[in-house]
């Protein structure tokens, strides 16, 4: 009922309909949210034709990224460009906070985590492996779009130490390549000698993600950079702890050795150990993860942004 889809960014037609759209309402504040410069052009035309119509109105912008994974020479400009327009910032992450800070050092913002989500369904464990026909094996997930900056020839590389260590596991892969399929596929058969490592090369439907995280023991983030992460909170979402790189934009999200584990960027033999040490020890981390939870709420979400607009 209230959601709209009218904006195309490269239709400058659909631009004046937004702008329309909002007059239409004549509201108090504005959110939009941002992760690349792309959409730069299109929200600041939008912007400046609401702003000179009315003007006391706000505009809060919800950064999942600022400088983009794949950086090109005109991303500051554009960025620039948008972020005059904006009275206040949400960032999610140190790494993020510290984009902003270089580009607006005078920016009035609030930091707060990503929200989980309250709507799943978390399915039956058991149930779940066996769907996904890897019944009785233990499974450690990476999920989501491969990309290079996410570092999943750490975790392929990691199966050479775990071979050695661990019996009746899974390293489960799952999410389509943006990246050289051939070079993680040449890897993947260098590195595996009895199958430990199945990779689902394809977009999963929203449909199918409660299962692939209800059957999972661990979700593994071995990232080289980030600004902050979607997977963390959803994670949490199914009461899995967390394998991460000890970087910025990700520690902050994982508490060490309570929601899981940090490791030494690029280090597969140290991620390894992480792995092995969270099925060896067997502990309850599900009151930790629920605890941790409080911080990664719609509450915790929606109210910072009341207090962000509130001082603007």
């Amino acid at each position: 009922k209230y959601n709209h889809r009218l904006l195309d960014s490269i239709n400058p037609i659909s631009w004046l309909s937004v702008v329309k759209f909002i007059k239409s309402y004549a509201p108090d504040l504005i959110i939009i949210r941002f992760w690349n410069p792309f959409f730069a052009i299109s929200y600041s035309y939008i912007l400046k034709k609401i702003k000179k119509h009315f003007k006391s109105i706000k505009v809060i912008c919800v950064c999942d990224n600022i400088i983009p994974h794949e950086k090109h020479f005109f991303d500051k400009l554009l960025i620039s460009k948008i972020f005059k327009q904006i009275d206040g910032f949400v960032v999610m992450s140190d790494q993020v906070k510290e984009e902003l800070l270089d580009l607006r050092p005078d920016a009035n913002y609030v930091k707060v985590f990503h929200p989980i989500l309250n709507d799943i369904s978390i399915k039956d464990k058991t149930k779940s492996k066996s769907k996904l026909g890897l019944s009785g094996k233990k499974i450690i997930l990476f999920f989501g779009l491969v990309r290079k900056y996410k570092g999943l020839e750490v975790l392929i590389k990691s199966n050479k130490y775990l071979m050695n260590k661990l019996k009746d596991y899974q390293i489960l892969i799952c999410g389509e390549s943006y990246a050289d399929t051939k070079f993680y596929n040449k890897m993947i058969n260098h590195c595996s000698i009895s199958n430990e490592i199945k990779w689902i090369n394809e977009f999963i439907p929203d449909d199918e993600v409660a299962t692939y995280f209800s059957a999972s023991d661990i979700v593994v983030l071995p990232y080289l950079s980030a600004s902050q992460s979607g997977i963390i909170p959803l994670a949490y979402s199914y009461q899995k702890p967390v394998v991460a790189s000890d970087i910025k934009g990700i520690k902050e999200m994982i508490l060490d050795g309570k929601t899981g584990y940090l490791f030494e960027k690029n280090n597969s033999k140290m991620l390894s150990e992480k792995i092995e040490k969270f099925f060896t020890i067997k502990r309850d981390y599900s009151l930790d993860i629920e605890k941790f939870r409080e911080y990664f709420s719609w509450d915790e979400f929606s109210e910072k942004i009341q207090l962000l607009y509130k001082s603007l």
